[in-house]
C-alpha cells in the first residue's frame, strides 16, 4: 500500500483510477450482466479504499453519507435547488420555443416513486465516482480550476455515446462539463458529497417528471399539446447554460455551512 503512495503522484493516481474504470466499462460492454451502476460503484469503492488506505485515510473521509444534521440539510438543500433549477430552465425553454403544454391528468404514483429511487441511485453513484476520491485527491494537491477541469473531462465523456456526431459530442461535453463544475463547487462549499448528490438528484428527477421538450416520458407531470418543429442548440442550451451559470455564481458568492 505504501508503495502506491510513494510511486504515484496525485494526478497519476487519478489517471490509474479512471483507466481501471474505463477498463471496467469495456468489460461491462461485453458482459451485459455487469453493465449496471452497482458494478461501477463497487469498482470505484474498491479503488477508493485502496488509494485511501495507502494514504492512511478511510472511505468515511469522502463524506458520501449524511453523518450529521448539517450533511442531511445539505442534501435537502441541494435537492430543492436542483428541482428549482430545472423548473426555471423549463419555463425559459417553453418561453423560447412557444411550445404548448399542460399538467398531466394521468399521474402514476408508482412511476414517481420508482423514478425518484432510480435517480437517487444514479446521482449517488456518479457523485461518488467523480466527486469522491479523484476530485478530492486533486483538490488536496492542485488548484481548484485544475481539479475541476480534470474531473469535468471524464464526467463529460461518460455521457458520450457511440455514433454521436462531432457537433453533438461538443454540446454534450460543454453541457455536462458545466454541470460537473457546479457539482464540484457544491462539494467545495459544503465539504461533503451530500450537497452535490442532492443537486444532481434534484435536477435529474425533475427532468424526468418535467421534460423540457416534446417527446419526454409518457408518465411525466407535463404533457406538450404543441411542439416546436425545429428545436436547435440555441433554444435548448441557452436556458440550460443561463441557469447553470447563475446557480454557480450564487453558490460561489453566498456563505455555506460546512459539516
Amino acid at each position: 500500500m505504501k508503495a502506491i503512495k510513494s510511486l504515484l503522484s496525485p494526478w497519476m493516481k487519478v489517471l490509474v483510477y479512471f483507466l481501471i474504470l474505463w477498463s471496467a466499462t469495456a468489460v461491462a460492454g461485453t458482459v451485459p450482466m455487469l453493465n449496471d451502476f452497482l458494478f461501477f460503484f463497487l469498482v470505484a469503492l474498491f479503488l477508493s479504499w485502496v488509494f485511501l488506505k495507502a494514504e492512511n485515510s478511510t472511505l468515511s473521509s469522502l463524506g458520501f453519507w449524511p453523518k450529521d444534521r448539517t450533511a442531511a440539510r445539505n442534501f435537502l438543500k441541494g435537492l430543492g435547488i436542483g428541482i428549482a433549477m430545472l423548473l426555471v430552465t423549463f419555463v425559459l425553454t417553453v418561453w423560447l420555443t412557444q411550445d404548448g403544454w399542460k399538467i398531466s391528468t394521468h399521474v402514476d404514483p408508482v412511476f414517481i416513486v420508482i423514478t425518484f429511487l432510480g435517480c437517487l441511485w444514479s446521482a449517488f453513484v456518479q457523485e461518488f465516482i467523480f466527486r469522491g476520491y479523484p476530485f478530492q485527491e486533486l483538490l488536496r494537491n492542485y488548484r481548484v480550476w485544475i481539479a475541476q477541469l480534470l474531473i469535468a473531462l471524464p464526467f463529460g465523456l461518460m455521457h458520450v455515446s457511440r455514433g454521436m456526431p462531432a457537433e453533438q459530442i461538443t454540446m454534450v461535453m460543454f453541457s455536462t462539463g458545466t454541470g460537473s463544475v457546479l457539482f464540484g463547487l457544491a462539494f467545495i462549499k459544503s465539504g461533503d458529497l451530500m450537497f452535490p448528490i442532492g443537486l444532481h438528484l434534484g435536477w435529474n428527477y425533475a427532468q424526468e417528471l418535467i421534460p423540457r421538450t416534446a417527446g419526454g416520458q409518457i408518465n411525466a407531470l407535463v404533457v406538450f399539446k404543441e411542439s416546436h418543429k425545429d428545436y436547435n442548440a440555441f433554444l435548448l442550451l441557452l436556458p440550460y447554460f443561463f441557469v447553470m451559470i447563475v446557480t454557480i455564481i450564487l453558490i460561489r458568492k453566498f456563505p455555506f455551512p460546512r459539516r
